[in-house]
């Protein structure tokens, strides 16, 4: 029997907020988003839950918390728009442009616009009642969750090669050279773009949690998260080995210098050239701080990101959607219906079968906050004074354009010829 019959014996088939799968379309947005796993009855009803789902899991100013990151992500547009177009502006000797920030830049810029985008189009996430919309019939999504995937995969793409970058410099003693720099462009760039062709024609995207799309729960973890988190371990590892090589390279010329006023000149001359070769590796080492801490911050919001989504879709998915487990969601849908409605009143019974709505939205954060990290650790003050003097200098020209030149009067001699012929003389 239907849970609305069972309810109140009346000829509604599914009681609120369920609604009857029968009476939507079945093409038409992501239709394996809907949550219609309560089993279909003995007359074949089937009972899906509300579009979207989060609203009904999580508190009333759920909406309103979700749109921290989508401002966030304004701010940060706006920040990455003014380092590019430093870089582009600039001489490098104010900017310290090189091609690994760039590339870093431009994966951090796409994360951003997927968060500032719904924020001027304010999308509908439900193509119905009970669908969420997907790539197909929402521009938006199509865009959000493109940049997303551009973005998620490119940035620990380029942190890679930014840390395998400093591990060659550093630990090997070798300059990379122009061949590492034209097979980072090629496949920093290549990478991402593989990854977002094989997401569109294998998995998806559709509206998972919030107004930016992310890459549908099917085959997401080859297409998407696995690279996500092999590019991810393998630069915090290499960063881990390097910064580890200058701490033992330290400690090592700390020792040395000890040992130096207790042996003759020969041997301190040795020394001395091994201790110039280790404070190079620990001035290095200090310059490359802010390559170390753009390493980390992406690490820790890429592994954070896959944790919440991944675990979010698989809890919901289990639940909903596998008869087995069902029991967990009936207990909730249960008080639904004998509190006609009151979220507040189940809020309790979600915790089994949903991720905490705070880690949700700190991995949320997280990603909205890429632009301003990049922004913190790529920014030097003398971007600053090289924009004012670009500035005083288009001023100045631009006040002195139009003026004829005054001529040299080097003696007072022949002074008539300097003066304006009057209209007579002509």
């Amino acid at each position: 029997m239907p849970l609305g019959q069972f309810a109140n014996q009346t000829d509604v088939n599914c009681t609120a907020p369920l609604l009857d799968l029968a009476t939507f379309s079945k093409s038409g947005g992501y239709a394996a988003g809907r949550y219609c796993g309560l089993g279909s009855f003995e007359d074949g009803t089937t009972c899906c839950f509300p579009c979207p789902i989060q609203d009904w899991l999580y508190k009333p100013n759920w909406e309103d918390h979700l749109r921290i990151p989508n401002y966030l992500s304004i701010l940060s547009v706006t920040l990455c728009l003014f380092l590019m177009l430093s870089f582009a502006v600039l001489p490098p000797e104010a900017t310290h442009r090189h091609y690994l920030s760039v590339g870093l830049l431009f994966p951090a810029l796409f994360i951003s616009l997927s968060f500032a985008i719904p924020v001027t189009t304010d999308p509908n996430m439900c193509f119905d009642a009970i669908t969420p919309h997907d790539m197909r019939s929402s521009l938006s999504c199509a865009w959000t969750g493109s940049l997303v995937v551009l973005g998620g995969v490119g940035s620990v793409v380029w942190v890679f090669l930014r840390s395998l970058w400093l591990h060659i410099r550093i630990f090997w003693d070798k300059d990379p050279g122009k061949s590492y720099m034209w097979g980072s462009i090629f496949f920093g760039t290549a990478m991402p773009l593989l990854s977002l062709i094989a997401v569109l024609s294998v998995t998806g995207l559709s509206y998972r949690m919030g107004q930016t799309c992310l890459p549908n729960h099917e085959h997401a973890i080859v297409t998407f998260w696995i690279w996500l988190i092999i590019f991810a371990v393998l630069a915090f590892l290499l960063q881990t080995f390097t910064s580890g090589y200058c701490f033992y390279v330290y400690v090592r010329s700390l020792r040395r210098m000890r040992r130096e006023s207790a042996i003759d000149s020969f041997e301190r001359g040795q020394v001395r050239r091994k201790l110039e070769s280790s404070s190079h590796v620990r001035k290095l080492f200090l310059l490359q701080w802010r390559n170390i801490l753009v390493s980390v911050f992406v690490i820790i919001g890429s592994i954070s990101f896959f944790i919440v989504f991944w675990t979010q879709d698989g809890k919901l998915g289990r639940v909903f959607n596998d008869p087995n487990n069902i029991m967990v969601v009936k207990t909730w849908i249960i008080c639904q219906i004998l509190s006609m409605g009151d979220k507040q009143e189940c809020r309790k019974y979600v915790q089994d079968f949903t991720v905490d709505q705070v880690a949700v939205l700190v991995s949320l954060i997280l990603a909205s906050l890429v632009g301003i990290s990049i922004f913190i650790l790529l920014f030097r003050n003398t971007m600053l004074q090289a924009w004012l003097s670009l500035f005083r200098h288009l001023y100045h020209r631009a006040l002195h354009q139009g003026r004829p030149p005054t001529p040299q009067l080097t003696s007072l001699e022949d002074a008539d010829k300097y003066q304006p012929r009057s209209p007579r003389r002509r």
